[in-house]
């Protein structure tokens, strides 16, 4: 277990986090950096709560850093401020995206473009930067399975709480007495200040 030292940054940001092992969540104000032109900037206004954020809350795997907010992988929000994004499966150079990313980070292609795409090799072998594909998320299948869930009226197995209830919440999903995804509504409950 380890603790992040703390960076004082001109942007004032508001969450829950655990401070140590026993992975209670509390009110934490925290500062973060600038969005810079390489960034985006999002509003959450859900989160998802599963067993990968009960075994980084409290330290199931040895390697949690304190204070640490879980749930980073589940959220869905609203864009407030972006640089490029690239979404569509158009004939496009990947170097301006390969030069976003870091030394060993990759880029994973969604989408298939109707004509081979140029890959600039330097770029990959100085930075160890990796290539990879998906045949999942491109914008016709995420279409049809929509259209599919509202033909059939499918619906997600979820329970919506309150922010206040997160706690509880990660104790069920430690006891493994839920049958659905924990869903927080930050949008409506997460209060702005303690």
């Amino acid at each position: 277990m380890a603790t992040q030292p703390e960076f004082e940054h001109p942007k004032k940001a508001f969450g829950w986090a655990a401070r140590d092992p026993s992975g209670v969540l509390s009110t934490f104000n925290f500062s973060r950096r600038e969005t810079g032109e390489k960034d985006v900037a999002f509003k959450v206004l859900y989160c998802g709560i599963c067993h990968t954020d009960l075994h980084m809350a409290k330290n199931g795997w040895g390697t949690s850093t304190y204070p640490l907010v879980p749930g980073k992988h589940e959220i869905v929000g609203v864009v407030t401020l972006d640089g490029i994004i690239d979404t569509i499966s158009a004939d496009h150079s990947l170097l301006p995206l390969i030069d976003l990313l870091k030394s060993h980070g990759k880029l994973v292609l969604v989408g298939a473009p109707e004509k081979p795409l140029e890959l600039p090799a330097w770029p990959l072998l100085v930075g160890r930067k990796m290539v990879a594909g998906s045949g999942m998320g491109g914008m016709k299948e995420t279409q049809e399975m929509i259209d599919f869930a509202a033909k059939h009226n499918v619906q997600p197995d979820i329970e919506v709480i309150p922010m206040d209830y997160v706690n509880t919440a990660m104790e069920r999903v430690h006891k493994s007495d839920v049958k659905y995804r924990f869903v927080i509504d930050i949008r409506n409950t997460l209060k702005t200040s303690p």
